[in-house]
């Protein structure tokens, strides 16, 4: 009774830091900027503290302390010599993603308080994204002027709004997240309509390309593809064929109306940059020594907290020896403009071949946890935004973004709550009262 008692109290801590770190970018920053942080030191100690306290490892916990104690190892190694704090704390911040929402999730015992408020977090963040969005819509610069430190922007001919957040992307992030939760759960059936699925892709595709432009950011497009291998999966055979050409069809007329867009040039651009140097496209050039660092120093890395990452800041020996002059990517304030964008190459080139490894691990058994704990239609919701976060890691590092990791596991969490939960005539019923699942096929 004691232990369930504690449990629930820990839930509670943990949603109310999602909750802030949700505000954290409309008020008091400099102080509810640290939340995500507190979740993570909160989420190492709920996946370590009671498999050690009882001497008897389980999965998560080992893989967590052997990449915790390889981490360590890998600064005493490295030629670049690290700080040991700063190194185990970067390797963590690395996979900050996995470790709340792990946390969370083993802390959410399913019980209607639980349910209650994880269902309350997710549409009060809904609200609240809304909200900003239309403030900032009506407001325009006053709004951007009043909530963030960002320049002033314009992209695709609409200002770059902050929204809630305070920033670009936490917007885009959000708007997929959310958008494709709610449009999966609330197609969850006993009888799983093929075509309506298929349908309901398509128009995800134009809902999500058409708000790409007023948020001024692409990053949510990624969300198509999951996506889409998702709808992949519940055809037929001869079926899979037809919806793949469709989908070239209707992508290849997308990309011809946008073909010479600035939207797309941006795109192409960006994208080339990161396999050369010969520019000053800063995530470009991160990433593209990030590769060849990896490559270096195979099959350690440089050492955590080293290259394109917040510690960076406090040694600069990395930039210097890939031949990248470090005050010139500083603002006015001595820390670092533009370098930590870079995705998983900065994990590669600091980790190196074996942290990578171990990050694989972590992350597989990541999705054994949840697919032990949620119903096929549930696990299959969250391979979707689960992978989603992994194509995003490829050049943003939105495993180690607070606001990636409360929008994700906001979203978890709910998707949890409608655990043998399915809409039978419009209302949630539970697994028991309900016929065995069929898949009703398209004629």
């Amino acid at each position: 009774m004691h232990s369930i008692t504690l449990r629930n109290i820990a839930f509670l801590a943990f949603s109310f830091l999602l909750f802030t770190s949700f505000n954290s970018g409309l008020i008091a920053p400099n102080i509810l900027g640290y939340s995500d942080e507190l979740m993570l030191a909160i989420g190492v100690i709920v996946l370590l503290t009671p498999p050690l306290m009882k001497m008897k490892l389980d999965r998560t916990s080992l893989l967590l302390t052997t990449y915790i104690l390889y981490t360590l190892l890998n600064a005493v190694i490295s030629k670049f010599s690290p700080n040991l704090f700063y190194a185990l704390a970067q390797s963590l911040i690395h996979i900050k993603l996995f470790i709340i929402a792990q946390a969370a999730i083993v802390l959410y015992q399913g019980s209607k308080s639980q349910i209650k408020l994880a269902k309350n977090l997710f549409f009060a963040f809904a609200a609240l994204f809304i909200l900003g969005m239309l403030i900032n819509l009506v407001a325009g610069e006053s709004w951007n002027s009043l909530i963030s430190n960002e320049d002033m922007q314009y992209r695709y001919g609409f200002l770059r709004p902050v929204g809630y957040f305070g920033h670009y992307a936490p917007n885009s992030y959000f708007f997929s997240l959310a958008l494709i939760t709610i449009t999966m759960l609330y197609s969850k059936q006993i009888n799983v309509d093929r075509a309506s699925q298929v349908r309901k892709f398509f128009i995800f595709v134009v809902i999500d390309f058409l708000a790409a432009f007023p948020l001024t950011v692409r990053k949510g497009l990624f969300m198509i593809v999951p996506y889409g291998f998702y709808v992949l999966s519940l055809l037929k055979t001869s079926n899979r064929i037809v919806f793949s050409v469709a989908a070239c069809l209707f992508l290849i007329v997308f990309v011809g109306v946008i073909a010479n867009s600035e939207m797309m040039t941006d795109t192409i651009t960006n994208f080339d940059n990161f396999f050369s140097d010969d520019h000053s496209y800063i995530r470009g050039l991160i990433v593209y020594y990030g590769y060849h660092l990896f490559l270096d120093f195979f099959p350690f890395g440089v050492g955590n907290g080293l290259y394109g990452t917040v510690f960076s800041n406090m040694n600069l020996s990395v930039y210097e020896y890939v031949g990248l002059n470090p005050y010139r990517l500083m603002k006015q304030d001595g820390t670092l403009s533009g370098v930590y964008d870079s995705g998983v190459s900065a994990l590669m080139a600091e980790s190196g071949f074996i942290g990578m490894v171990l990050v694989i691990a972590i992350i597989i058994n990541f999705f054994k946890f949840n697919k032990n704990r949620l119903d096929i239609h549930g696990y299959r919701i969250f391979k979707v935004i689960t992978f989603f976060a992994i194509l995003l890691s490829l050049t943003e590092p939105v495993w180690q973004n607070g606001f990636f990791a409360t929008f994700y596991t906001s979203c978890l969490l709910y998707i949890h709550t409608k655990n043998n939960k399915f809409r039978i005539n419009g209302r949630w019923r539970e697994r028991k009262d309900c016929e065995p699942v069929n898949v009703k096929t398209s004629s």
